[in-house]
């Protein structure tokens, strides 16, 4: 099976924005509450259909946005925190499906609906527009009620047709910002008139590999999930693990509100020197229009990053951090999916928080609080009934935790167990990563 052409540049996100606006200062249940078609989550299989408006799966899509994204950091987290006890096969496994949901978040906030094996499209009209194939009878004959592809499938097939045509990357590049400015008028400033799909195909096919890679790395996925962990050993060495914690916060630590200005500017810089050497076919980024045009760029893009660093000129070596994500060791390492897994929940978060605005809800004053405070007590984040009145404090506990962490891997712990050992207070907050989705979507 495969995606109908054509069929995504009939999305459309203006009746999904009206439908996610009216769950502002709701809680979750009442949302799709009891009798709607998703009260679950999920919607009906193609051939039980019938009872299913429009509205109804449009509901059910808006729901799934803040939902898949807030779940994948969860999953990224507890990925994070297998890597922290050595079992890098859990890690792994972990990490795939935080992919993935960010993957089915990234979607859903384009007006792509994915719910196993029923796939569509919201069209500018409000209508449900199946997004695959129809499957074919013994008789070769086509099944308008059949079932759609698999979810690890058509998500990379989704994702990899958006960012091929045109209109449908620029579209995703005009919704992915970097302090209040699209990427779009980041590479419009630089290479103006030219067509971005380029950009946004590299970009998605970098931080998606472990996506793209699904069928190939399948074989290697099942063993994590189903062998006998002891004889296929897979675990990072304990200066790795926790080295790539180290990196990890310092990409992520919160500037300007739920901002990552450490981590945009780099993966700005890497968006634009891709861009170069499509345009250009050479290196040679000090002669080129990203130096030219840097007066260009809109000014709040110009205080985060000077011309030397997006040259490369300065700071030429990305972190760590980066470097794990832009790996393409096979079968791929722990370390490796989860650096690329939070690059995508960022993208996957910085869409999501742009739907909520555009949809006219208020993180700020509260809006989406009904549903984010549950869950961050259920993680153990605050008490019940007593919320901190600003998300972003979570923060606070991280740094404290960071601090610890910092004395306990000097000098280089000998085993897991001597660090385990020296570590006080640092777990398990300095493993707790969906406290980013919780302050980025409060804040």
């Amino acid at each position: 099976m495969a995606i109908r052409n054509g069929i995504l540049q009939t999305a459309d996100r203006g009746h999904l924005l009206r439908a996610l606006a009216g769950f502002a200062n709701l809680t979750v249940d009442q949302w799709c509450p009891a009798g709607h078609p998703a009260s679950n989550g999920q919607l009906p299989g193609w051939s039980h259909w019938g009872g299913v408006t429009s509205a109804h799966a449009i509901e059910g899509l808006a729901a799934s946005i803040p939902n898949h994204c807030i779940d994948g950091w969860s999953y990224a987290a507890r990925s994070l925190s297998a890597i922290l006890a050595g079992d890098g096969h859990a890690a792994r496994h972990l990490a795939y499906y935080a992919q993935l949901r960010a993957g089915l978040c990234i979607l859903a906030n384009l007006g792509v609906g994915i719910f196993n094996r029923t796939n569509f499209v919201v069209t500018a009209a409000g209508s449900i527009e199946r997004l695959d194939k129809w499957p074919l009878d013994r008789n070769g004959r086509a099944r308008a009620n059949g079932p759609g592809m698999g979810t690890h499938d058509v998500v990379w097939e989704t994702l990899k047709a958006w960012t091929t045509a045109i209109p449908t990357s620029r579209a995703l590049l005009d919704l992915l910002k970097i302090r209040g400015s699209s990427l779009r008028e980041c590479l419009d400033a630089i290479w103006p008139g030219m067509s971005a799909t380029g950009a946004a195909t590299s970009l998605i096919e970098a931080w998606g590999l472990d996506l793209k890679r699904g069928k190939e790395e399948h074989r290697y996925r099942n063993i994590s999930s189903y062998s006998p962990q002891a004889m296929n050993l897979l675990a990072p060495s304990i200066p790795e693990a926790l080295n790539f914690v180290r990196h990890f916060w310092t990409m992520f630590e919160p500037t300007s509100g739920a901002s990552f200005d450490q981590l945009d500017r780099f993966m700005l810089r890497s968006l634009l020197l891709r861009q170069h050497r499509v345009v250009a076919n050479d290196k040679n980024y000090a002669a080129g229009s990203i130096a030219t045009r840097y007066e260009e760029l809109p000014p709040a893009i110009r205080t985060l990053a000077s011309v030397e660093f997006l040259t490369n000129a300065q700071q030429p070596r990305s972190p760590l951090f980066l470097q794990l994500a832009n790996a393409t060791s096979s079968p791929a390492q722990p370390t490796e999916m989860l650096a690329r897994a939070f690059l995508l929940l960022r993208a996957a978060t910085a869409l999501t928080q742009n739907s909520l605005v555009e949809a006219g809800i208020s993180c700020v004053k509260g809006d989406m609080r009904p549903w984010i405070d549950p869950i961050a007590v259920a993680r153990g984040f605050w008490p019940p009934a007593q919320p901190l009145s600003d998300p972003i404090d979570l923060w606070l506990d991280v740094e404290l935790a960071l601090l610890d962490f910092e004395g306990s891997i000097d000098p280089e712990p000998t085993s897991l167990n001597d660090w385990v050992a020296r570590t006080a207070k640092g777990l398990p907050t300095i493993y707790e990563a969906e406290r980013i989705g919780v302050w980025s979507l409060c804040t």
